[in-house]
């Protein structure tokens, strides 16, 4: 049963809690179930700028040059509804490029298999693990471009035969070669590793530490042609061949490392929007609702023909002219038996 204490105590409550009371709170509060707002008829919404609509709204209007209240109001109403319609435009140009950015995303490895019984499972990579990934190797295939340009650098003609080179660059030509020598058909005996005691002693620096050895660029192309010595193949062949060698490892290098910018700068772009991402991403339509943007963008359409119809008839019998009744046909469609 209810008292006249309990009656009291429920209005002074009530007096506690009633939601905004000022304008502007509740302009605040009308926006609260606003998703995407491509639905909304409110003129700004959050993120739009009060600005833009300003101005939009004075041009539509003074393009229209209404006279009296009524053009007013009509003219005002085409700006809300090409407004709306530009709304749908921006809408449908965020979630396709949403869509299309994900294409540049290289998609996550999958967790390593682990059949060890006693560590746990691999883990499922992150975004931030894969960009460490990504920038690793980046560093990796940079590091080896800047060896392997240089190292191709060597055959040039123009070459200083004198000029010392880094160690690094040694390695990449001599490994080339000695990978071409071992590779050729028909040796006559295997050619000695880069670096190793019979290759050294071969080029007359018995008991010499290779990173130490000043590799000008005679010493190097001597190395390359007592690999060369190993094959049936002319000289200038075998150089040749180590030349293209070195010219495809550059451009696959180079590749690799546009490839890896790529895939950082998309995994980076990813990271710092991930908050407008999953936002843009719960915007994307599905079940049928974009049947229901599409048949929302005919009937703005049909608004505005007919707002600036009507506005177009007032303006006309304003400056005297004739105007016509609109024209409407009643069509009634019946479906009955046929008959002979």
């Amino acid at each position: 049963m209810t008292t006249l204490a309990r009656i009291e105590a429920n209005q002074r409550n009530g007096l506690l809690s009633t939601g905004p009371r000022t304008a502007e709170g509740k302009a605040v509060v009308s926006r609260n179930a606003t998703t995407h707002g491509i639905f909304a008829a409110v003129p700004v919404l959050p993120g739009e700028c009060p600005g833009a609509w300003e101005t939009h709204r004075a041009g539509v209007v003074e393009s229209l040059a209404p006279v009296g209240l009524l053009e007013v109001n009509l003219a005002e109403r085409a700006a809300l509804v090409l407004w709306r319609l530009q709304r749908l435009a921006r809408y449908e140009a965020e979630t396709m490029a949403a869509e299309m950015e994900d294409a540049d995303v290289p998609p996550l490895p999958p967790p390593e298999d682990d059949f060890s019984t006693l560590d746990p499972p691999t883990a499922p990579k992150t975004r931030e693990g894969q960009l460490r990934d990504i920038r690793r190797e980046l560093r990796t295939a940079r590091q080896e471009l800047s060896e392997v340009i240089p190292a191709r650098d060597v055959f040039a003609a123009e070459a200083d035969a004198s000029a010392v080179v880094a160690f690094e660059v040694a390695e990449s030509v001599l490994e080339a070669a000695c990978s071409r020598a071992e590779s050729a058909g028909n040796l006559r005996t295997d050619p000695p590793a880069f670096a190793s005691k019979p290759f050294m002693r071969r080029l007359g620096l018995t008991g010499a530490d290779a990173r130490k050895v000043k590799w000008s660029v005679d010493l190097i192309r001597r190395g390359v042609l007592l690999y060369a010595g190993f094959t049936e193949e002319p000289a200038e062949t075998f150089l040749e061949s180590v030349r293209n060698d070195l010219d495809a490892w550059a451009d696959e290098r180079a590749r690799t490392v546009r490839r890896l910018e790529g895939e950082a700068v998309a995994v980076v772009r990813l990271l710092d929007g991930a908050g407008a991402r999953t936002h843009a991403a719960k915007l994307l339509l599905g079940d049928g609702r974009d049947e229901r943007i599409a048949k929302y963008e005919r009937h703005l359409h049909t608004l505005l023909t007919s707002t600036l119809h009507e506005l177009e008839r007032l303006q006309a019998r304003r400056e005297g002219q004739s105007v016509p009744p609109p024209a409407v046909a009643d069509v009634t469609v019946a479906i009955g038996p046929r008959t002979e």
